[in-house]
């Protein structure tokens, strides 16, 4: 089944890829289901939902990747043919199941814009901390993964999800298409969480247990003018001490030829990217802080 979605994700067109990140990146950072509709949304892409025949619940999604130069909308795509993982059900395994929150889903879904929009996702920071903040969640998360039996298939197969997130979500701050590092990382990462149930959260990292939430925040919500090359690159490099665990426990299961994969896939270019992040000259925040008004504190609440 691997062999045949990773073909079917070369051949895929652009317009796949593109998809995919953004229900990658948008659901990295969703805290539940009608955050998640409203961030796809605001992505520009169209999003409807597939609704059951019996009880007009809705249990699937079509979406279309919009362009945000072009404006041109990309072909319609059902949650069953984007890749296990990333369909509406395996979507829902990663958000608490609350009876307030599914109902708002089910409304957000039918009626767009009808449940109001939480600061979480309307506030823009302009804060270089965030940047430190977000590397303090990554840490603090690998050092719980490191003590991971490789054994504990869900557990990788969660922790694959997440970081391939993160990783997607960097992809949406920097880079244009989804060939760059970040998404083509993301993708590979992807891959070993292609399970159904790959995003319900493991026991050893319930809560309040790190699970690369504030990282992804950081990501989503940090204007893109606001830059600290170092922590960046350290951050990146945080990312791929947690590729390197994933690497890992494939090895030690016997799966040579994914953990090889992901490291020529993953890691080479993403050490590139590290690097370069580090020599970058910081650049100026007026223009975010102009749309801003006023600079943000220094973390989110």
């Amino acid at each position: 089944m691997l062999a045949g979605i990773e073909r079917l994700e070369d051949s895929d067109g652009s317009d796949h890829r593109m998809l995919r990140r953004m229900l990658r990146a948008t659901a990295a950072v969703s805290l539940s289901e009608v955050e998640w509709i409203r961030r796809m949304r605001a992505t520009g892409t169209v999003l409807q939902p597939r609704v059951s025949v019996v009880d007009g619940y809705v249990a699937g999604y079509i979406a279309q990747w919009r362009d945000a130069h072009s404006a041109r909308l990309g072909p319609a795509i059902t949650d069953l043919e984007v890749g296990t993982g990333l369909s509406l059900p395996d979507l829902r395994d990663g958000w608490e199941p609350d009876a307030h929150a599914v109902a708002d889903a089910q409304i957000e879904w039918k009626l767009p814009r009808s449940v109001a929009r939480s600061a979480r996702e309307t506030v823009l920071w302009a804060d270089t901390e965030l940047w430190a903040y977000g590397l303090a969640d990554v840490r603090s998360f690998n050092e719980i993964l490191a003590g991971v039996p490789s054994s504990e298939r869900a557990v990788w197969r969660w922790a694959a999800s997440r970081v391939s997130g993160v990783l997607a979500l960097w992809s949406w701050r920097v880079e244009p298409d989804a060939r760059g590092a970040f998404a083509v990382a993301a993708q590979e990462v992807g891959m070993s969480a292609l399970a159904a149930g790959s995003r319900a959260r493991p026991h050893i990292f319930r809560s309040p247990a790190p699970d690369l939430d504030k990282v992804a925040f950081a990501l989503a919500q940090l204007c893109r003018e606001v830059h600290d090359p170092s922590t960046e690159a350290d951050l990146v490099g945080a990312l791929i001490t947690s590729i390197g665990a994933i690497i890992k426990a494939h090895r030690e299961r016997g799966e040579t030829a994914r953990a090889s994969s992901i490291y020529a896939t993953a890691v080479g270019p993403l050490k590139w990217m590290e690097h370069d992040i580090r020599t970058t000259i910081p650049t100026s925040v007026i223009g975010c802080q102009l749309r801003l008004k006023h600079a943000s504190p220094s973390q989110p609440s």
